[in-house]
């Protein structure tokens, strides 16, 4: 989860990613810090090697961010976008956010130009517009709690998880 606020503006920073350089090859002045932390990640990871990432929602919609989706679509494979709803980080940030799972590509294996990827929204976070803890509760009014005595958050990521994870099996995914 990169930091969403700040930009970089050292040049002898952004030197260093191919990010914060333009369709000319020129550095830009300033980058954004989340932008950055993009090419970090995969850098760190191995061919092979799996990404989840929050990221505000512009960077997938935005079309000036359309350079860094064409990085992600070079450098790895998405298997899947979800958006989250926009109480889930509240009250720290009322950003809109989805969360971005990838898979870097092989060393010989080159990027496909179609394939499947699996969407989802999350329409319950488990938190209300204060940013208050929501839980389940049953026909009476009366939370609900597990096993060992928790009280269960009313938020439907678990269904969009096992709805992946069916998405994977179907679609054949080596993960």
């Amino acid at each position: 989860n990169p930091p969403f606020a700040g930009e970089i503006h050292e040049t002898s920073l952004l030197r260093e990613y191919e990010l914060a350089k333009n369709d000319k090859g020129k550095l830009r002045n300033k980058m954004e810090r989340h932008i950055l932390f993009i090419e970090r990640a995969l850098d760190m990871l191995k061919p092979g090697g799996r990404l989840a990432i929050v990221l505000p929602q512009g960077v997938l919609n935005n079309t000036n961010m359309e350079y860094v989706r064409d990085y992600l679509l070079e450098k790895a494979r998405i298997l899947a976008v979800v958006g989250l709803h926009g109480n889930t980080f509240k009250p720290h940030t009322g950003t809109k956010t989805s969360i971005l799972f990838l898979k870097k590509w092989a060393e010989k294996e080159k990027p496909l130009a179609d394939y499947p990827i699996f969407m989802a929204v999350s329409k319950k976070s488990g938190k209300d517009n204060s940013g208050e803890y929501v839980y389940k509760k049953d026909k009476d009014g009366q939370i609900l709690f597990g096993p060992q005595g928790k009280k269960y958050l009313d938020h439907d990521l678990d269904q969009i998880a096992d709805e992946f994870i069916s998405f994977a099996k179907n679609e054949k995914l080596n993960l």
